[in-house]
């Protein structure tokens, strides 16, 4: 399908809703992409990096809301089969918080609740296992980490805040549309593109993940949530599933993401705007 086909469907934004349970099939996968809750920005401040009091409570509540719906839409003796795995971008932001993490920490709190008030056993949280986490808490995940620009080409941003200003609009437009892409690949910086890729490749981690664990359990459903940013979201939404890249916005709401359907072949479908698209691979 050519990309006239795809760019009038693109939607201007990722919203929250459309993180709704879908309940896989018994041996499928459902893996969720979502942004970060809303952080605290300003560099005066302690909390710097971390979710807002307001963000964290979001994060929470919604992830809670989706786990109530995933459950209630099982019959009781069903309920004991589906299995929860929650990964994290370990970003830190500059000296301050990790904001993925924190979300993903409000995830798995919600979740407990779920399995507790439905007297469904923590084990079910796969993060319990000492082969994931070993503590209950997230995994951080390299793959789902913001543009490694900031950590791995510090002089490519220099450059940028020089040209659009410090991080501002014209800063991360430049940056996704790659408007300086001769200059950054002189000096080295991952640019949307390799971001794509980055992230077909962690899909593709997972969906090999998937069929692993199905294989040992061929009886369950198994639910992966990533905790993940904006700038990794975006350019695989536009470039990986759309085939479109510049000069077409993608806006991704704070605690809004993907779903990402596998089956039991391990075959992935993806539902934006209430269209379903195939999921694409790594680059080989």
């Amino acid at each position: 399908m050519g990309k006239e086909n795809f760019e009038p469907t693109l939607p201007r934004k990722i919203e929250k809703s459309g993180i709704e349970p879908n309940l896989p099939d018994i041996g499928g996968t459902e893996i969720i992409l979502q942004r970060h809750g809303k952080y605290e920005r300003s560099a005066d401040s302690p909390n710097v990096g971390s979710l807002t009091e307001e963000g964290a409570e979001e994060v929470y509540t919604s992830g809670k809301e989706f786990f109530q719906k995933l459950f209630e839409s099982v019959a009781e003796s069903e309920r004991k089969n589906i299995d929860i795995l929650v990964l994290a971008s370990d970003t830190q932001y500059k000296d301050g918080g990790r904001r993925s993490m924190e979300t993903a920490e409000q995830v798995i709190r919600g979740l407990k609740e779920e399995l507790k008030r439905l007297n469904l056993d923590d084990s079910q949280l796969l993060n319990t296992s000492s082969n994931v986490s070993g503590d209950g808490g997230s995994r951080p995940t390299p793959k789902l980490r913001e543009p490694q620009m900031f950590d791995n080409s510090p002089e490519f941003v220099e450059f940028l805040k020089e040209k659009y200003g410090d991080l501002n609009l014209d800063f991360w437009i430049a940056f996704e549309e790659d408007k300086e892409k001769e200059t950054r690949e002189k000096m080295g910086a991952e640019g949307p593109d390799e971001i794509t890729d980055r992230m077909k490749l962690m899909v593709d981690v997972l969906t090999r993940y998937s069929r692993f664990y199905h294989k040992k359990h061929p009886d369950r459903r198994l639910i992966i949530w990533a905790a993940t940013h904006y700038d990794t979201i975006s350019p695989y939404i536009k470039r990986g599933i759309f085939e479109v890249g510049k000069d077409i916005p993608l806006g991704v709401d704070y605690g809004a993401g993907i779903l990402i359907n596998l089956d039991q072949d391990g075959k992935g479908t993806v539902k934006i705007a209430g269209k379903e698209y195939k999921v694409p691979k790594e680059k080989s």
